[in-house]
C-alpha cells in the first residue's frame, strides 16, 4: 500500500505492530518493513532496535534480556552499520549499556554517535553541557542532543513539523544550550550528521 499522509502511515505501524507483536509490549525479531521515497531522502535503512530490556512485563519471556541484546548485538555487528548509541541525559552516561556496547561492536569508535536524548527532564541545575562537548565519555563522532516529544505531545498527536519547532525554540533559549554549535543539538543536526 502507497501512503502520502504521515498519520496513517503511523496509524499502520501501530496497527502491525500490535499485530505482529501483541499489545503486551512483547518483542518479536520480525522487521516492520517501511520503504520511503522522496527526492529529500537519503539511500538508507534505519533499524529501530528496542533497547535492552531487563525485566520482562507483560507477556514478555523471561530471558528478555538476552534476546534484546542478541538482537542489538546482530545488527550493530555489521560494519556498514552506524550506531546510534542513545543515552538519556538524566542518567550518569558511564553506566550506559548502549555505550559500552556500542564501544565492543566498534572499538575504533569510527561508526558509532551518541544521541543524548531526555535534556528537558534533567534535574533542575544540570545540563547536558559536558556530554555534547565529548568531555565525558569520548566518541570520535560526538554526540547530538535532542529533545523528543512528550508523551502528553503524543496523545494530543502534536505534529513532527510543531515537534521539530518546539525542539528548535527549546535549544536557542535555554541558558545552557544556547551557546552552543548548532551542529550539537536537534534532530535536524542528527540527520545531517
Amino acid at each position: 500500500t502507497k501512503y502520502t499522509d504521515f498519520n496513517k502511515i503511523r496509524q499502520k505501524i501501530e496497527a502491525l505492530t500490535d499485530e505482529v507483536c501483541g499489545s503486551n509490549k512483547n518483542i518479536i525479531d520480525d522487521p516492520i518493513i517501511l520503504q520511503v521515497f522522496s527526492p529529500n531522502c537519503p539511500d538508507l535503512t534505519v533499524i529501530d532496535l528496542p533497547g535492552i530490556t531487563r525485566i520482562p512485563i507483560g507477556n514478555q519471556p523471561k530471558d528478555i534480556e538476552r534476546i534484546t541484546k542478541d538482537m542489538v548485538t546482530r545488527y550493530c555487528r555489521d560494519q556498514r552499520t552506524i550506531i546510534l548509541a542513545v543515552i538519556p541525559a538524566n542518567a550518569d552516561m558511564t553506566t550506559s549499556e548502549a555505550l559500552q556496547l556500542a564501544q565492543t561492536l566498534d572499538p575504533q569508535g569510527i561508526r558509532t554517535l551518541g544521541v543524548i536524548t531526555k535534556i528537558d527532564i534533567m534535574d533542575r541545575g544540570t545540563d547536558a553541557r559536558n556530554m555534547l562537548l565529548n568531555k565525558e565519555v569520548k566518541l570520535r563522532l560526538g554526540y547530538v542532543g535532542v529533545k523528543g516529544r512528550s508523551q502528553e505531545d503524543v496523545d494530543i498527536k502534536v505534529t513532527v513539523k510543531k515537534a521539530l519547532q518546539d525542539e528548535n525554540d527549546y535549544f536557542a533559549n535555554h541558558n545552557a544550550y544556547k551557546n552552543l554549535p548548532k551542529e550539537l543539538l536537534g534532530t535536524q543536526s542528527l540527520i545531517k550528521k
